[in-house]
């Protein structure tokens, strides 16, 4: 929803003229923190089980002060989640797979992985930590963060 959301500022603000350009928001180009947007696929029938479970990752998670974000997405149909998530730096990336590590295997078997999205620059620890789930790296080359 947050990505839909920030297409349609930034194309609304390409087409008046003389408009400031809005940006989707990313690690600038040097920044340490790490970014991504994990899409997964879920039975609808399996949401609210997901949902509790999620309820209490986000209070673990929320304790650790590098997970900057940790945003949790469903489609009107509850078959599709978003997760947007935002890390101080790798440090913080290892961290939380130590903290979601004992809810991974109850999550998984919930919801099956469609891809994974990676911005900032991880460090060899921290892309080994994710590797299993096949993510696509993208490199910043342009832009400013806030």
């Amino acid at each position: 929803m947050r990505t839909m959301v920030l297409a349609l500022i930034a194309f609304s603000a390409m087409a008046l003229p003389g408009a400031a350009r809005a940006q989707a928001p990313t690690p600038a180009a040097g920044s340490p923190q790490v970014f991504w947007v994990f899409t997964l696929k879920v039975e609808p029938d399996q949401f609210a089980q997901l949902k509790q479970l999620i309820g209490e990752t986000v209070a673990v998670v929320g304790k650790d002060p590098g997970a900057l974000e940790y945003e949790w997405n469903i489609s009107a149909d509850h078959r599709t989640l978003v997760v947007v998530e935002r890390y101080a730096d790798s440090t913080a990336v290892l961290q939380h797979g130590k903290d979601f590590g004992p809810f991974a295997k109850r999550f998984f078997a919930l919801a099956k992985p469609v891809s994974l999205v990676v911005f900032g620059a991880p460090d060899a620890d921290a892309k080994k930590a994710i590797a299993g789930l096949h993510p696509v790296y993208m490199t910043t080359f342009d832009g400013f963060t806030r």
